[in-house]
């Protein structure tokens, strides 16, 4: 009898688990709305593309591949901004070196 009461379980959560694994999103609706709006976004124009992402949203990878090139754009625009900061600092550096290179020359001109 418990052989038999075992089994009916083992199969029933084999089942369920199956069901679970091949049926259910794991992308949560949130995830999901952002993925489709992201994809909206990005594809304005193009129907088939819109329409052909759109039902992709619900797999956890394509999720993660826009948030990641969502984060490789701020970490691009972040290293845009701070490469022209650094220009900027070592233009300026260079620039008051010339200077006081110039300074030292002209002063041992005279002396």
């Amino acid at each position: 009898m418990q052989k038999i009461f075992l089994s009916i379980i083992g199969v029933s959560f084999l089942a369920l688990g199956g069901y679970r694994q091949l049926i259910s999103s794991s992308v949560g609706p949130a995830d999901q709305l952002r993925c489709e709006q992201v994809v909206r976004d990005r594809h304005e124009g193009n129907y088939d593309a819109v329409e052909t992402l759109h039902s992709k949203c619900s797999d956890p990878g394509v999720v993660a591949m826009i948030d990641a090139q969502a984060a490789a754009q701020r970490i691009s625009a972040a290293n845009q901004s701070d490469t022209s900061a650094h220009l900027l600092d070592w233009a300026l550096i260079g620039s008051g070196i010339v200077a006081l290179s110039g300074a030292a020359v002209i002063g041992r001109r005279r002396a």
